[in-house]
């Protein structure tokens, strides 16, 4: 289990990498991060205001050609060396703050994802009961749709509704920390939600996927996934129209 887990923060690092690789391949990013393209900027400026203005100044007052004396280049060098100098200092503590932002920004992220793993690891402490628990309203969601599907429902009576509402109900801590989980990759910019949503459903059983999706797809109070995610989180376990079709037997008879 732990191997997995493992596995799938290299994956997920991995994936993370892989975006952006053009950019992040620069020199400027893999200093400074987001923050490469600013310190460039900082740079241009600097150069402008500390070489351009003092050479202005220097050739309006001083107009003459080319001096033959050290002693004078000697000057100018002590000229533009204290007037220059000031700027490059600035420049050079902006892109120190630069870089260590960047790595704080890059702690954080690490953080996120230490954090979602140990969400995994919530799940999974609980993984024996969510087994039984969503086993048993799966198997009930089955009955029904197959009882339907079949037009033998005088045969075969449907399960009521209270029993297959008690069943829910033993699920509901479940169901909420998958949410949970959920709005925390939805909310951490750091991580891709559809890369981390993946991996957490591939630590649940089918079972429990598919008992997730039908409770999410109904909606419950609180929680709003956006119907391209719903579908997205679907897909990773069935055939979208497939279950479309198995929620139209159950919203109809729940």
């Amino acid at each position: 289990m732990n191997d997995s887990i493992h596995n799938h923060k290299i994956k997920a690092k991995t994936n993370k990498k892989n975006s952006g690789r053009d950019r992040r391949n620069s020199f400027t990013y893999r200093i400074f991060g987001d923050s490469g393209s600013v310190f460039v900027g900082l740079i241009f400026i600097s150069l402008a205001v500390g070489f351009g203005i003092p050479l202005l100044v220097y050739t309006l007052v001083f107009r003459g050609g080319f001096s033959h004396d050290n002693a004078d280049w000697g000057n100018f060098g002590l000229y533009l060396a204290g007037i220059a100098g000031p700027f490059f200092s600035f420049a050079s503590f902006v892109g120190l703050i630069l870089t260590l932002n960047n790595s704080i920004k890059e702690k954080e992220g690490d953080d996120a994802q230490v954090l979602f793993f140990r969400y995994i690891d919530a799940v999974l402490k609980q993984n024996m009961q969510n087994t039984r628990d969503t086993a048993a309203l799966k198997k009930l969601y089955d009955r029904l749709c197959m009882t339907v599907k079949n037009g033998d429902v005088s045969d075969n009576p449907l399960p009521s509704a209270k029993e297959i509402q008690e069943k829910q109900n033993r699920n509901v801590k479940f169901f909420l920390l998958v949410y949970a989980i959920i709005d925390y990759i939805r909310s951490t910019p750091k991580l891709d939600n559809m890369t981390y949503i993946t991996i957490l459903f591939s630590y649940l059983t089918y079972d429990e996927k598919y008992v997730f999706a039908v409770d999410m797809r109904n909606g419950r109070p609180g929680q709003n996934i956006p119907p391209k995610m719903q579908q997205a989180i679907v897909s990773t376990f069935m055939d979208w129209n497939d279950f479309c079709r198995r929620m139209e037997i159950l919203n109809r008879h729940i």
